[in-house]
């Protein structure tokens, strides 16, 4: 059963958490997890709102004591993304990130539907929900702003019957303070983004060695090559990426040695060597990404982020 079954409708005074809502609905059987998350981040927007009206006190009551009873049956899975909020941070990222790149290599293939609107409109909701484990980094931040951009500017030139321009070329404007974006449930018609693993995810082979992209194309606002040669996989969202494809906004710096100003490694009086806090972080994303390739049957991947952070502990070098 979903676990929005039994939920009296979202009143206007909770409006706001209609787009969180909605993608812990169309995921409560494809990744009851991000469902989870979406409705625990919907919980947390409306219970900063201030004047709520009697009916939104009663949905939000509800809501919350069906998400109390969701989670005690997610925990009964044991579910890693369930047990720690830094795998389960690193599991919606990969997640966003990958219909990020495939609404993006769509795009940049001339490719404009409603799937493609709808896959950059996920991204972007994704984004959001991706507070509820803290800050968002400079980079998710402006990949949130880009794909917010992209699902309004295309959905728009679709409905004026115009044909969108590929990439960012002409600039973001709209991707915010601009004209809103389309509600998701318009877009359901179109072709949802094909499967790798879970729906939503390009299919393998999608993305053919040497493809042109458009003339004027131009790289989103993050760096690295889009698209990708080969489709998204945890290694290429996880560190050791290599030059050219596209990391994950928190994977931690690839340059050999400390950065400058950072104080290096140190051996103590007993042979142990001291880490900076910055090369502990390190070995904490390295960790954090071996557990999320795990999400994915990603052995050789989690291996190889787990032997890293080994190394920088023992060492200081990864």
């Amino acid at each position: 059963m979903a676990a929005s079954a039994g939920l009296p409708a979202i009143p206007d005074n909770l409006k706001s958490i209609r787009p969180f809502m909605l993608v812990a609905k169309e995921h409560d059987a494809r990744d009851p997890v991000i469902a989870y998350i979406c409705r625990r981040y919907a919980v947390e927007v409306a219970l900063k709102m201030k004047n709520r009206s009697a009916d939104g006190t009663q949905f939000l009551v509800a809501l919350m004591d069906q998400l109390e009873k969701r989670k005690k049956e997610l925990m009964a899975t044991a579910d890693e993304a369930m047990q720690s909020d830094i795998v389960a941070s690193a599991y919606v990222e990969n997640y966003a990130m990958r219909l990020f790149l495939y609404a993006d290599t769509e795009d940049r293939k001339g490719v404009f539907n409603k799937g493609v609107v709808k896959s950059f409109h996920t991204a972007s909701t994704l984004f959001d929900v991706m507070q509820t484990f803290g800050d968002l980094t400079e980079e998710i931040v402006q990949n949130r702003k880009y794909s917010k951009w992209k699902a309004t500017y295309i959905h728009g030139c679709l409905k004026r019957g115009e044909t969108p321009q590929s990439g960012p070329a002409g600039g973001q404007e709209g991707a915010e303070g601009g004209a809103p974006l389309p509600h998701p449930s318009s877009l359901q018609p179109g072709a949802p983004p094909p499967t790798i693993q879970q729906p939503g995810y390009p299919p393998a082979g999608a993305y053919p060695p040497g493809a042109a992209y458009p003339p004027g194309a131009y790289p989103p606002p993050t760096g690295g090559a889009y698209p990708p040669a080969q489709p998204p996989s945890i290694n290429q969202l996880a560190p050791g990426v290599p030059p050219g494809q596209h990391a994950p906004p928190s994977t931690p710096d690839q340059g050999g040695g400390y950065q400058a100003g950072m104080p290096g490694p140190s051996a103590s009086a007993s042979g142990a060597v001291e880490i900076s806090t910055h090369e502990s972080e390190k070995a904490q994303k390295f960790c954090k990404f071996a557990v999320s390739a795990l999400q994915y049957d990603d052995v050789p991947t989690a291996i190889e982020n787990l032997e890293k952070a080994l190394s920088l502990l023992k060492t200081g070098k990864e």
